[in-house]
């Protein structure tokens, strides 16, 4: 899951607003059947004696901008869909209800959200249905579990549900909404698939990460394995770049040596783009491997000037080098497997 900035869409907002057969829209259909709140309107139609049906977040122009918005992949595990299923749209906030800390279905949901565009997500179906999956745990057991979040809103433990718009401000939702939230800061993902909570100051003040991965099934074993498979190809381009570092150090005048690095950085700038799946993992991966490979590029340079001078400022630039290595091989922040893979590539020595 990634940071997505919510931008206008028109055409959908326009659509969620059309007016209905009772003269309503279907926002002002809920708000007034649910919560008795009159909308302006002359002459003013009948109050609903039923409620809506839910439908206007159906339709194609919501699905074409969400789509677009999020390039063809789940808002919350970021695989990509339109090859494989229909495109599922969600809503954040349930509309119809909601199930409880009892684990009680409570109805009504968010009614007044039900076709608001800010409160709709795409979705995979694993994502948005409940459904027996195989979960991984990090030690790499499979534990069977449901997941999927359906009707399922968790809130913050000792607050207060909101059951009307004016109290939407004081809800604390417990689920990453990654059109507001910055799931980085509560989810960790590494490079052999698997993601768990931040450790961070956010998540230790709510824990939006540990909710998430267990409502949404960011963990069940398919999705794990495929963001395993992507990341081996990342890990093949991050090595081809190593590769051609080393070879244009042996040949720096080679221009067929720059050509194959320059390449090589192509290769790897792909997985990285806006569109790119499993962008979460891919991005830390890639800004591991940033810190890598600045760090051994100026490790060899440091190394090359203390072989051809052999003087004590370049032997001291060398030893502040190595420091700044074994700096980098010892901080938890980082995944250490992948750290210890790329230094090795990267033709680093232990020290």
């Amino acid at each position: 899951m990634i940071r997505i900035q919510r931008l206008p869409a028109q055409a959908a907002e326009a659509a969620l607003e059309r007016i209905g057969r009772r003269g309503l829209t279907e926002r002002e259909h809920a708000l007034w059947h649910f919560g008795g709140v009159r909308p302006i309107r002359e002459p003013l139609p009948p109050r609903p004696d039923r409620a809506p049906n839910f439908t206007a977040y159906k339709c194609e122009a919501v699905k074409t901008a969400l789509s677009g918005l999020f390039g063809t992949k789940c808002a919350y595990c970021e695989s990509p869909y339109a090859h494989l299923a229909s495109m599922e749209v969600e809503h954040f906030r349930p509309k119809g209800g909601y199930i409880d800390d009892d684990g009680e279905f409570r109805s009504p949901g968010y009614y007044w959200l039900a076709a608001s565009y800010d409160n709709l997500l795409p979705s995979c179906i694993d994502c948005n249905r409940e459904r027996k999956h195989f979960h991984r745990t990090k030690n790499g057991q499979r534990v069977p579990t449901k997941s999927g979040k359906a009707n399922r809103f968790p809130i913050a433990p000792g607050t207060q549900r909101a059951t009307r718009p004016v109290e939407m401000a004081n809800e604390r939702p417990l689920l990453l909404d990654p059109c507001i939230d910055n799931p980085d800061q509560h989810l960790r993902f590494y490079a052999d698939g698997f993601v768990e909570p931040a450790t961070s100051a956010e998540e230790d003040q709510m824990s939006k990460g540990r909710a998430t991965i267990d409502v949404y099934g960011l963990v069940r074993e398919a999705l794990v394995s495929e963001r395993r498979r992507w990341a081996i190809l990342v890990e093949a381009a991050m090595q081809g770049v190593l590769t051609a570092d080393r070879n244009v150090r042996a040949h720096p005048l080679d221009p067929d040596m720059v050509d194959q690095r320059a390449i090589a950085e192509t290769a790897l700038a792909f997985f990285v783009q806006p569109g790119s799946q499993y962008l979460a993992m891919t991005t830390t991966m890639v800004s591991t491997f940033r810190l890598v490979r600045a760090a051994a590029q100026h490790y060899h340079l440091a190394l090359a000037a203390w072989n051809n001078t052999k003087t004590v400022e370049d032997r001291t630039a060398l030893v502040e080098r190595a420091a700044v290595i074994q700096r980098i091989r010892g901080d938890v922040l980082l995944e250490q497997k992948l750290v210890a893979q790329l230094f090795k590539q990267a033709s680093v020595p232990d020290f």
